[in-house]
């Protein structure tokens, strides 16, 4: 318990030294829980679908290019998925992908903000990794001067995938809530 209570004093009086925000350019790093379905089209049809929460780590740098416009690089890892139901869909395991996430403040605490990347992710039932591209929209507030939440709603559309003699197209429908430590 002990510990406990000097590493959050500690981080505190880091964040009261060295506030980082957006109108401050920063390293910063995250994690965080979603919900994803993951559907396959075949020829149009939706066929099969995953569900799941897979938890993410994240690390980028960003902040403001104008006194309204936030812009950030973003890295991310998805180590694993937690299944909900599989309905004989396309289950991603782990994944890694890069984004640009260009913002909007709309206060000076809370930014709307899209994002535009890359996704590598695992196929478990095909035993083969997939590239994707990721768009996504979201909000983005403050909750200390180091710590921000962050929810979005994100597309992910994958290059085909063969799984036995079916060519299918992967899809996923994400949300997820991330908490955000700005490191600066």
């Amino acid at each position: 318990m002990l510990k406990k209570l000097i590493l959050a004093s500690s981080i505190l009086a880091v964040c009261g030294v060295a506030v980082a925000s957006p109108a401050n350019p920063a390293p910063y790093v995250g994690a965080g829980l979603g919900l994803t379905n993951n559907y396959a089209n075949v020829h149009g049809n939706s066929v099969g679908t995953y569900r799941g929460v897979p938890f993410k780590l994240l690390a980028g740098y960003g902040g403001l290019v104008d006194p309204s416009v936030y812009l950030a690089g973003e890295i991310s890892a998805t180590p694993g998925t937690v299944n909900i139901s599989n309905n004989h869909g396309l289950k991603t395991s782990y994944g890694f992908g890069a984004s640009v996430i260009p913002g909007l403040m709309l206060t000076d605490h809370t930014m709307a903000f899209a994002r535009a990347g890359v996704v590598d992710a695992r196929f478990t039932q095909a035993k083969k990794t997939r590239v994707g591209g990721e768009f996504g929209l979201g909000m983005q507030t403050s909750l200390t001067q180091c710590v921000d939440v962050r929810g979005e709603y994100d597309f992910v559309s994958y290059r085909h995938i063969n799984v036995g003699s079916t060519h299918v197209s992967p899809r996923a429908d994400q949300v997820a809530v991330d908490f955000i430590y700005n490191i600066g």
